[in-house]
């Protein structure tokens, strides 16, 4: 038995491993006649595996044009779906080796190979079938004209959008006026649309497809049948008008924008309201988008209970909030009257609400808010107190110094921080109690506290707290809010015992960029903790970049691990050929944490300084 009567014979056997696995001795076979055989009866395998095998050592065998005729016939099997699908598959992966012989069959007598060559084509997607595709839109058979039409909107040449416009008033078949409709949908090509066309909005069985093509290709001279099917009894119909009207108003210039919300304007207490607020879906983005969109043209207060729904959701929440701006005050109070009804999400968006908007006169609603069992709705009601700088509400921001949820206290003392510019003595009553007190995380409140209120002896004295975490809050107010230097008392907590403080120190001392401790900074990167010998190093390179590079071109040959990845990302800043050569010998690194950010620092070198 020869080899390939054994493959033959391993084809018929009911195990589909066999039958996969027989497969793979076609590449040692020399006869061309014999390798089609085999895949061909695999290609029509019951197993898709099989299938997929076959499809792909064919195309691994680079045959040749007649092969691919060979392939092309087997479009004519009715029999067997799989080897149709399967033929068709390996077509498409050959590409555009297959054109001249696919076009030639989009004349073929058989109905279904021409439609089956015509999705092989769009598939394929090359232009060069562009003309065989415009000659099909004539196919006497509607469904082979129809995929046609697809397949022209599928390969996105905007040359063919005037022949398949031609073509949708010559055919009157409703299955290639909707193929043709959602072909130009899908060029998107700017164009004067027929009047013709705008008749076929008043077929019901077309409207949702006519409308869906105006919004890609038409200019604002549709906005009047687009106006009136905002009162169509069909849902998608209308949900279509709203979509297109606001992709038209997209891209208009500002005069005919002007135009579209004058005429949106007029709709304004009409009877059609009710039927846009039917359409609002939050999984369907683009409607919703247009709907917001609308309610700002209209500006009619029926759309307010939308735009809240709309605005309770993450995802539509910062375009809904624009949507309610516009609507002034008479939003805000549909909905606080709402507000019991809110979940967390919706609760904690009012509060936003009223302090992105600056409203004034809701302190009692956002007293409340600052009480409410959900840690989100307190955190953004202590934000929007110190916004709004509602100073009445300081004991309650200080009651939530206490909060168990760290993003409720640090808002809390954020907003404390903000108000302390408003009312000082207030705040610095409540400070005197923090710094007093046993909980460390007052005293920590407190050294924020102390910094925006400048009040530097009192904040000099938390440096030397006997909680580590209360005197690196301390040092780090210094960096973020002090005007004057502190350079001495900061240069001694460089000795602090624990290494977080002494990180916030140099990270300080780098902000305030302090020359005069540059000595002391250098000395420090004898440190222990290589954390801190990094941080040091940073803030040298902050305050006198020179001098870190001078230091690291001394030390890096006996530098390893964290501080030389330091070394390398500061270096990134200096083109210099000392500083470029030491990132090259990093790339040799055994460590491969070093060798990626020698990799990385080198990269940015060149894009930064290409000479």
């Amino acid at each position: 038995m020869t080899n390939f009567q054994a493959i033959c014979c391993a084809l018929q056997s009911a195990d589909e491993e066999a039958r996969r696995s027989a497969l793979y001795s076609v590449k040692s076979f020399t006869s061309e006649d014999e390798i089609q055989a085999v895949l061909f009866t695999a290609m029509g395998d019951k197993s898709w595996r099989v299938r997929k095998e076959a499809v792909e050592l064919y195309v691994y065998s680079q045959p040749d044009l007649i092969s691919i005729e060979r392939l092309l016939n087997l479009l004519r099997n009715e029999e067997n779906a799989g080897l149709r699908n399967s033929a068709a598959e390996a077509i498409i992966r050959l590409g555009s080796l297959s054109a001249t012989l696919l076009m030639d069959m989009v004349q073929d007598q058989d109905t279904a190979v021409r439609k089956f060559v015509i999705d092989v084509m769009g598939a394929i997607g090359d232009t060069v079938f562009v003309p065989a595709l415009l000659h099909a839109l004539n196919d006497p058979e509607v469904n082979v004209a129809s995929a046609a039409a697809e397949q022209l909107g599928a390969l996105g040449d905007p040359d063919v959008a005037k022949y398949l416009m031609q073509a949708i008033f010559i055919r009157d078949e409703l299955l290639f006026r909707f193929s043709t409709l959602g072909a130009l949908e899908i060029l998107a090509i700017s164009a004067p649309v027929p009047e013709a066309l705008l008749d076929l909005a008043g077929q019901d069985v077309l409207k949702k497809a006519v409308l869906n093509c105006l919004g890609a290709i038409s200019d604002e001279s549709s906005v009047t049948l687009l106006l009136d099917n905002f009162s169509c009894r069909q849902k998608n119909s209308r949900a279509a008008a709203v979509t297109s009207l606001y992709k038209i108003y997209r891209r208009s210039s500002p005069e005919s924008q002007e135009r579209i919300h004058l005429a949106l304007q007029l709709l304004k207490e009409n009877d059609i309201i009710p039927g846009l607020l039917e359409l609002f879906d939050h999984q369907d983005c683009k409607l919703t988008e247009a709907l917001l969109w609308t309610s700002i043209e209209i500006r009619d207060a029926r759309f307010i209970p939308m735009l809240i729904e709309a605005f309770t959701a993450e995802r539509t929440a910062y375009d809904a909030l624009v949507a309610l701006k516009s609507f002034g005050r008479d939003a805000l109070l549909e909905c606080i009257s709402r507000y019991s009804s809110f979940d967390e999400n919706g609760r904690s968006g009012l509060c936003f609400m009223i302090a992105e908007c600056g409203y004034s006169g809701f302190n009692d609603l956002i007293q409340m808010a600052l009480q409410d069992q959900s840690a989100q709705v307190r955190k953004t009601a202590a934000i929007a107190t110190g916004k709004l700088g509602l100073v009445t509400l300081i004991p309650d921001l200080i009651l939530l110094v206490d909060d168990r949820e760290p993003s409720v206290y640090a808002a809390a003392v954020s907003s404390l921080q903000s108000l302390a510019l408003i009312s000082r003595m207030a705040i610095l009553t409540e400070v005197g109690h923090f710094c007093s007190s046993k909980a460390s995380h007052h005293r920590k409140a407190a050294a924020l506290l102390l910094a925006s209120l400048g009040e530097r002896d009192r904040l000099l004295l938390l440096m030397n707290d006997e909680d580590p975490q209360v005197r690196k809050v301390a040092v780090s107010a210094i960096g973020a809010d002090w005007i004057e230097t502190a350079g001495s008392m900061l240069v001694l907590a460089l000795s602090d015992e624990d290494p977080d403080v002494r990180i916030a120190v140099a990270d300080t001392l780098g902000n305030i960029r302090d020359t005069s401790v540059l000595d002391t900074l250098e000395y420090a990167l004898n440190d222990q903790d290589v954390w801190v010998q990094s941080s040091v190093l940073k803030a040298i390179a902050r305050i006198e970049p020179a001098r870190a590079y001078s230091i690291i071109k001394n030390i890096y040959i006996k530098t390893e691990g964290m501080l030389l990845i330091t070394m390398l990302q500061i270096l990134e800043e200096d083109d210099s050929s000392e500083s470029v050569e030491i990132i090259r010998h990093a790339l040799k690194s055994s460590d491969q944490d070093i060798a990626r950010q020698a990799a990385k620092s080198l990269e940015h070198v060149i894009a930064t300084y290409p000479n």
